[in-house]
Formats: structure tokens, C-alpha cells, sequence
């Protein structure tokens, strides 16, 4: 069994740090949250007091956390994991960072005498809940197998894609379907429900039909279609609707760089921040439904 630091531990991380527990590794945990610290220690998490404290003596480091600069923070500042671990170290990080950040922490490592692997995920807090998530990892192949063996009690697919950043860009293209997927699905919920559509009716045709995707029968935007969907539980997240903006910003990013403008997800975009704006910020993006209706509704012709 090992030594393992976890570094975030919010709505992915709690979960995912548990089955690390649950299959007998020694977990010491830190974040900025003092109720994070406090949920995780009982589910035999050791909370500690800082980045430094949980990796000492760390046979391997995982970290969830919300951005690239936040994982830029982690990582590479003075009192961060890469100065807090022994060399060689492998160092795990699951969040969505970008493929800038990822190619920048994997050189930030090397100087470091550490291993650093980008394993983003996919399945959201369901998957980290069930341990099915999807890992894309990025890294030197020769750390490909053990990075995929430190994986296993978290997920259920765990894909090396190849060297530095290529994680991050297999992340970024299949939340950038994800994302457009959710906003497509909330616009066509507003519409549903103007027209006087019974929205559980809907779904039985609908995910039997062309319209059927992954987010509209997990996450479905109308409050009482899914028992278990955001929307069923006032729009509690689940994954938060600034968040799916910030990846959507990280494919538009990706986009420029190779010189390929995204149009769709420019729409997405512009409509995930307006909502974020808007005050949804920090409801599950699939709340984007309430702000289209919104709209929908002040765009109606007034009664004379």
C-alpha cells in the first residue's frame, strides 16, 4: 500500500480520494476549504495543514483542482509539490488545466527532478462517485503503464493519448462536444417547455430518437425528468456553469492556436458567461435553461 497526498478535494476530489482510502492507501489530504478538509477526514482522509505537510513521505500526488493557474500555483511555487515531493516522484493531476498549462508544468517538472502526468477526466461527479471515469493521460510513455496502474481504482477507461499536453488536448475536444451538448440541450428544454411540451413525455422520445446524447439523459435541464440530475435538485452542481465556460474558453484558446475559430462554441460560450453573469455562475451549468427561458419569454410579443 502507499503513501498518497490529494491535493483538492471539492466535488471530484472528495469522492475520488475515498476509493483511494477504500482500497487500504494511507491519504493525506489539503485544501484552501476547511469544510473540504473536515468532509473528506471522514471518509479516512487525514487532513493536513498544507501542500508541504500532505506530500511528505508521498509514494505519489494527486491533485483535482479547478484551473490552470490554480494547478500552475499547486505545482510550481515555492512550498508546492514539486519542491515538497522526493525526486522522482510521480505526480498526478486530473483537473482540466489547458494544453498550455500542461506543456509549461511538464517542463516545470523535469527542472524539478519530479514526474508530472496529466490525467484529465470525464463522467463527472457521478463517475467520481462510482469510479468510472474516463482518464486521458499525457506523460513520457515510459510512465504511461504505472500512471495507468495508480488509475485503476478510479475509473473504469483510462486512455494514454501520448507525451506532454496531449491529454489536455483529447480533454479539451471532448468538452468542447460536451459543453455545446448541454447548452443545445438547455435551448431546446426552453423550447420544449414554451411550446407546451410534457418534458418527461419528451425524453422517452427523445432518447430513442436523434436527439438522444450523454448529458441529456444524465444531466437533463427540466426539474423532475431525471430523479438524479442537477435540475431535480434545484440545480445543485454537479458541474458548475463557470466552469463549462472556462473549458469552453480553453477550446476557443486551443482554436486560435492553430488558427481554426470554433463558432459553435463562441455561442456556447457567450451564453454559459452571460448566465455566469447573470448570477448562475455557481449552479450547475445545466441551470443555463432558466436564463434561455428568460429570454425566451422577454422576446414574446407584448398583448395589446
Amino acid at each position: 500500500m502507499a503513501n498518497v497526498a490529494w491535493i483538492g478535494l471539492g466535488l471530484m476530489g472528495n469522492p475520488m480520494s475515498k476509493h483511494l482510502v477504500n482500497e487500504g492507501h494511507t491519504v493525506k489530504g489539503f485544501d484552501i476549504a476547511p469544510q473540504a478538509l473536515q468532509t473528506v477526514a471522514a471518509n479516512g482522509v487525514t487532513p493536513t495543514n498544507s501542500i508541504a505537510e500532505a506530500c511528505k513521505d508521498a509514494d505519489v500526488v494527486y491533485s483535482m483542482l479547478p484551473s490552470g493557474s490554480d494547478v500552475y500555483e499547486v505545482m510550481a511555487s515555492p512550498g508546492g509539490v514539486f519542491s515538497s515531493v522526493r525526486p522522482n516522484t510521480i505526480i498526478i493531476d486530473c483537473s482540466t488545466t489547458g494544453i498550455n498549462y500542461a506543456k509549461r508544468l511538464h517542463e516545470e517538472a523535469k527542472k524539478a527532478g519530479v514526474v508530472f502526468v496529466e490525467a484529465p477526466v470525464s463522467g463527472g461527479t457521478e463517475g467520481a462517485r462510482d469510479a468510472t471515469l474516463t482518464f486521458m493521460i499525457g506523460c513520457d510513455k515510459q510512465y504511461a503503464d504505472r500512471a495507468t496502474e495508480l488509475l485503476r481504482p478510479l475509473g473504469d477507461y483510462i486512455a494514454y493519448v501520448g507525451g506532454a499536453g496531449t491529454g489536455q488536448a483529447a480533454k479539451v475536444v471532448n468538452n468542447l462536444i460536451m459543453a455545446v451538448s448541454v447548452t443545445v440541450n438547455c435551448e431546446a428544454t426552453a423550447l420544449g417547455e414554451m411550446l407546451g411540451l410534457d418534458m418527461k413525455a419528451f425524453f422517452e422520445i427523445a432518447t430513442r430518437s436523434s436527439a438522444d446524447n450523454w448529458s441529456f439523459r444524465l444531466w437533463n435541464p427540466a426539474p423532475g425528468v431525471v430523479p438524479t440530475s442537477p435540475a431535480s435538485r434545484g440545480y445543485k452542481p454537479g458541474f458548475k456553469t463557470w466552469l463549462l465556460a472556462k473549458d469552453l474558453s480553453l477550446a476557443l484558446e486551443a482554436g486560435k492556436d492553430v488558427g481554426f475559430k470554433l463558432e459553435t462554441a463562441e455561442t456556447a460560450y457567450s451564453l454559459m458567461t452571460e448566465h455566469a453573469k447573470d448570477g448562475g455562475a455557481d449552479l450547475d451549468a445545466t441551470s443555463l435553461v432558466l436564463h434561455l427561458a428568460k429570454k425566451l419569454k422577454q422576446a414574446q410579443p407584448k398583448a395589446a
